[in-house]
């Protein structure tokens, strides 16, 4: 991992009437060990994010004009700096077409890498500390958020610029539902493409995986799952995609190719594709959980109509070996309420 060019630029709109702000740096940075640490952690937050985008970048030049610029600055016809520049007029642009107020921190990168380039763009929020000065005087400091990581995108260059395989994703995004509008700026900042269909994916994975284990008993079930959830986790982990040849070999080492085979018998998977699912929707395999009315429930999967058993006509559920600490508690509370 070697950072070769990164800048910071500084968006705001304090009123959802007012139009933004943008600071801008004129100079990229000098690169030092304390950028390559933010790097670091903001590249592991970004690959630990479940849920995230992948596509292609927008076809229409006009509207979604990043990838225009980004290879001018490849055929050095412009520095990064006015790379970054264009970029940030293009975000304050379509920031300033929606009705919220936003403020992040832009910082933008190229990585140089052994197996392919990659660009990133992260929108950084920023939280307010305590510091002690050298008077011994408390003073306010702000300081920029590395564990929150609500917008931001990865380009894999040399994928984008071969154009050896069409269908292969080669931009990343991530984008938190609660920033709504502003997300959707962004996402056309960085004239990002959705390509793949997660939740489709995702639902067609948990299909195969339900008909695989359904004629084997609950335990062996439940095993199945569980490989199968940590497998998922491990590639989401790796920034890569799920090969479905190569869940199997995880599934069954016995016997590698045999969910393989029946993927592509029951959903016409081919055995050497490759999935995106959402590894949160995915932990339904392993865990089921749920709360309201007061209650939050969670247990693993493989418990179900086993210590926990659910009747569907009377609405209920029944727990046949409560946890220790659970009926300890419990009857705490009994006595307590007896007291009274």
């Amino acid at each position: 991992m070697a950072i070769t060019s990164l800048i910071f630029h500084r968006i705001t709109r304090w009123q959802a009437e007012q139009p933004s702000e943008i600071s801008l740096c004129e100079q990229a940075a000098h690169i030092t060990a304390d950028h390559e640490s933010l790097f670091s952690q903001l590249k592991k937050v970004f690959q630990f994010k479940a849920g995230k985008f992948h596509g292609h970048f927008e076809e229409d030049y006009s509207s979604a004009p990043l990838q225009n610029w980004l290879k001018e600055h490849l055929d050095k016809k412009i520095g990064f700096e006015k790379l970054s520049l264009l970029y940030m007029n293009q975000l304050k642009e379509l920031v300033d077409k929606t009705s919220e107020e936003f403020e992040a921190t832009i910082m933008i990168l190229f990585e140089e890498r052994a197996d392919g380039n990659r660009l990133y763009i992260f929108a950084l929020d920023s939280n307010s500390g305590l510091k002690l000065d050298n008077a011994m005087e408390l003073d306010t400091v702000d300081y920029l958020n590395t564990s929150k990581l609500d917008l931001a995108m990865r380009v894999d260059l040399d994928d984008w610029l071969s154009d050896s395989d069409t269908e292969n994703p080669y931009l990343c995004l991530v984008r938190s539902r609660s920033k709504a509008k502003i997300g959707e700026a962004f996402t056309q900042a960085c004239a990002f493409k959705s390509t793949i269909d997660s939740t489709k994916e995702t639902e067609t994975l948990m299909e195969v995986l339900a008909g695989y284990t359904k004629q084997v008993e609950p335990k062996e079930a439940a095993q199945v799952h569980q490989k199968a959830y940590e497998f998922c986790v491990e590639q989401q982990q790796l920034g890569e995609a799920v090969p479905l040849n190569e869940l199997s070999g995880f599934i069954d080492e016995n016997e590698p190719s045999k969910f393989a085979e029946f993927a592509e018998q029951q959903a016409q998977l081919d055995t050497k594709a490759s999935l995106r699912p959402d590894t949160r929707k995915l932990k339904h395999l392993v865990r089921i959980s749920g709360k309201g009315n007061g209650l939050s429930l969670s247990f693993s999967s493989d418990l179900m109509q086993q210590t926990i058993l659910f009747d569907e006509q009377s609405d209920t559920l029944t727990i046949t070996s409560i946890p220790k600490s659970l009926k300890k508690q419990i009857l705490e509370h009994l006595k307590d309420a007896k007291r009274d």
